[in-house]
């Protein structure tokens, strides 16, 4: 269901892969940074039974802090959920087997 975290003594809640919190700096580079992780290495295995977990470690890690509490989900709603977030932030425009000829549809 959820992670929250404290970083620089302000506390953040991660839920449903969006970072929440009262100081709206710590909100925004939250979420950035989540963006970013998640295009550059792909975010949580696939396999994983609590990404939401795995994510808060990782900003953890890399802004200091810890983990103050942690709830899951018994559903496979979360898992869907980066799963669908992994596909969507994937450059496909650095794939040397692209044809540069095809291009999408115009509405």
């Amino acid at each position: 269901m959820g992670v929250l975290i404290s970083i620089a003594r302000r506390k953040a809640f991660l839920r449903r892969g969006r970072w929440v919190s009262a100081d709206a700096g710590i909100e925004q580079m939250l979420n950035a940074a989540t963006e970013s992780w998640i295009r550059e290495t792909g975010g949580p295995p696939i396999d994983s039974p609590d990404p939401e977990q795995i994510l808060a470690a990782e900003m953890v890690r890399r802004f200091g802090g810890r983990i103050l509490g942690h709830s899951t989900r018994k559903d496979n709603l979360v898992k869907r959920l980066y799963f669908s977030r992994r596909q969507l932030l994937l450059d496909f425009s650095k794939d040397e087997n692209t044809n540069d000829k095809i291009r999408p549809l115009q509405s």
